[in-house]
């Protein structure tokens, strides 16, 4: 059984056809997604089933909400090489800014991307993206997270309305991003940039004058273990694995409830759907778009 909705003959039209939904646009376009999906969109905080392409490695969750999609990026305990800004920097950020490589272990990794509807009817990389810390794996949204104890991580005061734990993206090129026509490539790609930015770029004092600080050094005074970067090299000399011991910062807040604080300092809203319209722009936002032919 085909059901289909329309609001004038000429410019609105919208099908379901068995598990799919299907639109045009005016100008020739078409978008479809699974019914599945479709629904979990409309209920608000759902696990989405994603039917552009295959996910990335390390994505435990995606949720979907109004306009905005996140993907919730976990990554094992482990040693990274960073740069890393040196005590005797002359510039504390920016040009002049002298780095050096630190050996240092993290713990599990956890990094909210933020998705929102770029130009092209696809979806875009945001600059909400966060970055939290935790000593297990992610096993369920009621899972507490950790701020992340990294320079380039943002603490603002007061944290009403922006992100608990900002992720710098002040090198991300997002004009290059935007030029990819594939949907589910792009926020590939954007994931990937994304990482390579909070953990390849260099580690500064930016967030330290920029914002009300950065969770590096609101985290020293945790473990004396940390209390350097020195020290913090140190003890992952010794035993990578310490960092699993490590009382890192706790946000109070589970990693749901950080989804939805996202979700509500955008002005995320579950839609409303009062005509074929509203239909189409999810399609349009959230599913894959194509050219024009769907049957009618």
């Amino acid at each position: 059984m085909v059901a289909t909705v329309k609001d004038t003959p000429a410019d609105e039209n919208v099908v379901i056809r068995g598990r799919e939904v299907l639109a045009i646009s005016p100008e020739g376009q078409s978008a479809r997604m699974g019914l599945e999906q479709f629904i979990h969109i409309l209920s608000g905080f759902n696990g989405r089933v994603n039917s552009g392409g295959v996910l990335p490695d390390g994505i435990k969750l995606t949720v979907s909400r109004g306009s905005l999609t996140i993907w919730v990026y976990e990554r094992s305990p482990q040693v990274y090489s960073f740069k890393w800004i040196a005590r005797n920097s002359p510039a504390p950020f920016g040009r002049g800014t002298k780095y050096r490589t630190v050996r240092i272990a993290l713990p599990y990794l956890i990094v909210l991307a933020v998705f929102e509807p770029g130009r092209r009817n696809g979806m875009e990389l945001s600059g909400l993206n966060e970055c939290f810390f935790r000593r297990h794996p992610l096993k369920s949204t009621r899972d507490e997270l950790c701020y992340p104890a990294l320079l380039n991580c943002s603490k603002f005061d007061p944290p009403d309305g922006r992100p608990l734990s900002w992720i710098c993206t002040a090198k991300l090129d997002y004009g290059r991003l935007s030029k990819e026509p594939d949907n589910n490539q792009r926020m590939q790609t954007s994931l990937r940039a994304l990482l390579h930015t909070l953990l390849e770029t260099g580690y500064n004092r930016s967030s330290d004058h920029h914002e009300a600080s950065s969770w590096f050094t609101e985290s020293t005074g945790v473990d004396p273990r940390i209390s350097t970067i020195e020290n913090w090299e140190k003890a992952t000399a010794k035993d990578p694995l310490f960092v699993l011991d490590v009382p890192w910062l706790s946000t109070g807040l589970t990693l749901e409830q950080i989804i939805e604080r996202i979700f509500k300092n955008s002005g995320a809203r579950r839609p409303k759907i009062s005509s074929a319209a509203d239909i189409r722009r999810i399609l349009f936002n959230h599913g894959d778009s194509g050219t024009a032919g769907l049957p009618f």
